[in-house]
């Protein structure tokens, strides 16, 4: 195909690159001329064992073949959660932390998961095997649940069953030279991060529209992300990642408690995983961590400071302006590009993750054992 739009042509050649790798694990009820036809296919699909009442079918397929209802409240109304989950050197990078926020957020969501977090392991295990091996040392998952089909009306209780999808592919959110260089950030001054009482920031929802346009309003000025503020002006997160700001002062190299690292409060923003990851790395070097911090982007600014952003698809990405502010000198500073070779590390200890090839026995042992993160 002939593209002449050069944002275009990227776009076309990601989506194309997702489409030959992925593979998706689907799960709906059964109604006759409204379950997509997908799961009538009996060399994919299989009648799944759950005690819903009502009969159920899952299977694994291409990204072609796989397809969701239109009657599904997911695409009807932005009604589900999501997690977003790395693979790496053969194993579901903290999986754990992971399938434990998906299940607090379906039942913040009051929607059923129709699998134990077992069972759910096993599914995405199958999942993960049937991908490319290139995947296996570096891949995604998006892991999906949804209120499911119901007519066309908002009701909840029309809906008769959860939508779950997996789809495990490939994700290259920002190249190589942003880690090394930087990235600058815009600020979303008229979309602001709704509070709990709109949207509880910890229900990791489908429901991203806000995200979006802020998004829309804040990249005008980087073209990359923004800062979302809350209604008081505060800073909550960007609009997919958390924000951290590190102040060094006078001989913090010779004492680490003068390295303080400060992130907003969780009843702002989202309590991402990769968070913290971060900071119990932060911590372990003696650093002084307020996760509890009040931040206007005024105060990421000045002399000897650094930022950073952190994410799954992220990971630690390094921030060295803001609405074309410089942050400290204008490059990565040192406890930045540290925590990204840190993050790195961690991802390749087997002891973060579940192998892909696991069995029942070890499965068991790894959702049983004690968070690393969260003990």
């Amino acid at each position: 195909m002939n593209i002449s739009d050069e944002r275009l042509r990227k776009a076309y050649e990601a989506l194309k690159e997702v489409g030959i790798h992925a593979r998706v694990f689907l799960s709906m009820p059964v109604v006759e001329n409204a379950t997509p036809a997908c799961l009538d296919d009996q060399k994919q699909a299989e009648r799944a064992n759950t005690d819903e009442g009502l009969e159920r079918r899952h299977g694994i397929f291409s990204l072609k073949e796989a397809s969701l209802s239109v009657l599904d409240h997911l695409a009807l109304y932005g009604d589900g959660c999501f997690e977003g989950i790395l693979i790496k050197n053969n194993q579901i990078f903290l999986w754990q932390e992971h399938i434990e926020r998906f299940f607090k957020s379906a039942e913040m969501l009051h929607i059923s998961i129709p699998y134990s977090p077992k069972q759910l392991t096993e599914l995405l295990l199958r999942t993960c095997q049937a991908v490319d091996p290139s995947l296996r040392e570096q891949g995604y998952i998006r892991l999906v649940v949804s209120r499911g089909m119901g007519d066309l009306g908002i009701n909840p209780a029309k809906c008769i069953g959860a939508t779950l999808f997996a789809l495990a592919s490939s994700i290259n959110l920002y190249p190589r030279s942003y880690y090394e260089q930087g990235i600058s950030l815009g600020v979303s001054r008229n979309i602001r991060r709704p509070n709990a009482q709109i949207l509880n920031p910890n229900i990791k929802s489908n429901n991203y529209i806000n995200n979006v346009l802020g998004l829309l309003e804040g990249a005008a000025e980087t073209d990359m992300e923004s800062i979302m503020l809350t209604e008081r002006g505060f800073i909550a997160e960007a609009t997919v990642d958390n924000i951290f700001s590190i102040e060094r002062n006078k001989d913090w190299e010779s004492d680490t408690s003068k390295v303080v690292a400060r992130t907003p409060r969780a009843q702002y923003c989202l309590i991402g995983i990769t968070r913290a990851l971060t900071i119990k790395l932060l911590k372990e070097e003696g650093y002084t961590v307020d996760d509890d911090a009040d931040m206007m982007p005024i105060d990421l600014m000045g002399e000897n400071r650094e930022c950073f952003m952190t994410g799954t698809g992220a990971g630690v990405l390094p921030v060295i302006s803001v609405i074309g502010k410089v942050i400290g000198d204008g490059r990565p500073g040192p406890i930045t590009k540290s925590l990204v070779e840190k993050i790195q590390a961690t991802m390749n200890n087997p002891a973060f993750g579940l192998s892909i090839d696991a069995d029942a026995a070890e499965i068991d042992n790894y959702l049983s054992s004690p968070s690393l993160l969260y003990g």
